[in-house]
């Protein structure tokens, strides 16, 4: 065998080969079916014979305040140099809580400490007025020292006669009264400056700090007998018709206890702000007392809707789907979500009623009609 033989049998092997390989890349692999098992959804369900009425909870926000609550303005313009309450704080009637003074620096200082101009004035004009009735007391005494004197030795000189006297008296009468009025004048100036509490209770507003400015008429506190203390919240317009005197409902405070309250009063007219009625609900037992006055809490109450078409359905807004060519919703069938087409009749709020061609003991998926399409595997909850 020579040379050429040997190559030209290798070229053989070499064609042989690439045949081979072009042959097994240019063969397709057998399409692989993977089978993708769907997942279970988990859903709530109730019946359409359920959903004839729909109870909802309603929940607002409302703050506890005494049955007999006073704000207190200030009645004088000044600084707030004193400030002797916190939010919160228990006072006594008649301690004081805020003191106002001039924010000027004056040289002196008047009666308790004050530099207002107006108090030290008025200080200064009570010590004029006790000048002069000192004075015009011993004026009197002295003139009636005489006249009696004269009285029962009617040979003396007559120095004093009867109408100097009554004079003097007349004198003496009047200082009294510019005294008193004085006096008066000076305590209602320290009145309006020495902030006093009209009542034992509770502060449940503070708006006044240490230093602060202060005008006439602003709010400086409020305070609240704790005695018997009530809740106000404000309810919407379309809620009113939903609660009355007399109805019990749930307070719950800012550590999740919950007591119940029942409904005493509710406003006849919207806030002009809010638009809200104003309720009031006072504690159900009246020894059982735990809310504090000033604090903020949540009370719930729950209302039941009817719909207002015969045979409609009343469900969540979020169980109804709305697309721009169907609206529908979806039930429990042997296992899966069974697409139900219905006709919308009525949205309010979070709430649509319905009519559908579907049995009274349908269950309707209410919580999870999102997350599901038609023929999907589906696992009722409850």
């Amino acid at each position: 065998m020579n040379k050429r033989t040997i190559t030209y049998g290798a070229l053989l092997v070499l064609i042989a080969t690439l045949f081979i390989l072009v042959g097994k890349l240019s063969k397709k692999p057998t399409p692989v079916q993977i089978e993708k098992k769907q997942s279970v959804q988990n859903v709530t369900t109730q019946t359409a014979s359920a959903s004839e009425t729909l109870t909802k909870t309603i929940q607002y926000p409302a703050t506890v305040t005494g049955e007999q609550e006073v704000q207190i303005n200030a009645q004088t313009a000044g600084t707030a140099t004193e400030v002797n309450f916190s939010l919160g704080d228990k006072v006594s009637e008649g301690s004081l809580l805020v003191k106002i003074d001039s924010s000027g620096a004056q040289s002196e200082v008047g009666d308790q400490g004050f530099k207002s101009s107006i108090v030290n004035q008025s200080q200064i004009s009570v010590e004029q007025a006790q000048e002069q009735l000192s004075q015009a007391k011993k004026n009197y005494r002295d003139l009636k020292k005489v006249y009696d004197k004269q009285k029962k030795n009617p040979t003396l000189t007559v120095t004093v006669s009867k109408a100097q006297l009554d004079v003097a008296k007349k004198q003496l009468d009047i200082d009294e009264l510019g005294i008193k009025n004085a006096k008066v004048g000076l305590k209602g100036i320290l009145d309006n400056h020495l902030v006093v509490s009209p009542l034992s209770g509770y502060v449940t507003q503070k708006a006044v700090s240490e230093g602060d400015s202060v005008s006439v008429g602003q709010l400086l506190m409020a305070v609240s007998k704790t005695n018997n203390i009530k809740v106000q919240f404000f309810v919407d317009q379309d809620q009113l018709s939903s609660i009355s005197k007399g109805m019990e409902i749930t307070v719950i405070d800012s550590n999740g206890n919950k007591s119940p309250l029942v409904i005493r009063n509710i406003s006849p007219q919207a806030d002009l702000t809010t638009r809200r009625f104003l309720v009031e609900a006072f504690p159900k037992d009246l020894n059982n007392q735990t809310l504090i006055p000033g604090t903020v809490v949540s009370i719930e109450f729950s209302v039941t809707q009817k719909s207002s078409h015969p045979g409609a359905l009343i469900l969540p807004l979020s169980a109804v789907n709305i697309g721009q060519n169907e609206n529908y919703i979806f039930i429990a069938k042997d296992g899966q979500a069974k697409k139900i087409n219905v006709n919308i009749l009525n949205v309010e709020g979070e709430t649509a009623e319905i009519s559908a061609d579907i049995k009274s003991d349908d269950k309707i998926i209410i919580n999870g009609s999102k997350l599901v399409q038609d023929g999907n595997p589906i696992n009722i909850t409850q």
